[in-house]
């Protein structure tokens, strides 16, 4: 009976791991859209509105800090997300983000902004146990989305001539060589990277949506997006399909 009594009474006395315990209630929903690769997502402020009743009940707090600095030739932001229980105990955890400062279409401003909500966003993961293993905005992603392009230009436009002979030679009825779908899809892809608002992308979708390369476009499109932040694409009004020809 005593030992018994005994168990129960250093069961009690055992330390709670608030971090522990927050890690297994929290729930993150990926509530935004984005509506180029149709999938959903979530950002740093999602995150943070999820956690912050776990941390009031919990007595627990968090505190988020920015600090800049120059790694070579790169400026990178770092994110430091410090977790303190209620018994004092701190838990830290960083994540980095390179800023573009000559991003096109973003002032200096916006690119730390986007740079340090990304690196808060990944060290609120890493803390909190969040797999965001399959996210879009990873740079393996963008990586990846490039390489493919790429690789399947190259492949399709190695088809293309072999079908039509010398492709170069073609013209149209004003004298003028006729671009190949493969050579127009080069063309897109460079107006995607370098585009500045999201109508670029929205064209460059409804363009290619019958082709063999719609896959492709739509996932450089989406890459796009992320980088640039652009949530939502505004509704396009008598809008019509381009026609390609193959």
């Amino acid at each position: 009976m005593t030992n018994t009594n005994q168990q129960n009474i250093n069961a009690v006395e055992q330390p709670v791991n608030v971090l522990q315990l927050i890690q297994l209630e929290l729930k993150a929903p990926k509530s935004k859209r984005n509506t180029f690769g149709n999938y959903n997502y979530r950002n740093c402020e999602d995150i943070l509105e999820a956690v912050k009743p776990l941390l009031q009940k919990y007595n627990a707090s968090l505190v988020i800090t920015d600090e800049v600095q120059e790694v070579g030739p790169v400026v990178v932001v770092t994110a430091k997300v410090i977790f303190t229980d209620t018994n004092g105990k701190e838990t830290t955890v960083q994540a980095h983000a390179g800023v573009e400062i000559s991003k096109k279409g973003m002032d200096v401003a916006q690119t730390f902004g986007a740079s340090s909500s990304y690196a808060r966003k990944y060290a609120l993961n890493g803390l909190f146990l969040i797999d965001d293993t399959k996210d879009y905005d990873s740079d393996e992603y963008h990586n990846q989305v490039n390489n493919d392009a790429r690789n399947n230009s190259q492949q399709n436009n190695n088809r293309t001539q072999q079908a039509n002979g010398n492709p170069s030679n073609q013209q149209n009825g004003n004298g003028q060589q006729q671009k190949t779908i493969g050579q127009r899809y080069n063309d897109a892809l460079i107006a995607i990277r370098e585009a500045k608002k999201p109508q670029t992308l929205d064209k460059a979708i409804n363009t290619f949506a019958n082709t063999q390369y719609n896959e492709a476009i739509r996932r450089a499109c989406r890459a796009r997006a992320d980088r640039m932040g652009w949530d939502e694409v505004p509704p396009q009004q008598n809008q019509q399909q381009q026609s390609l020809r193959h």
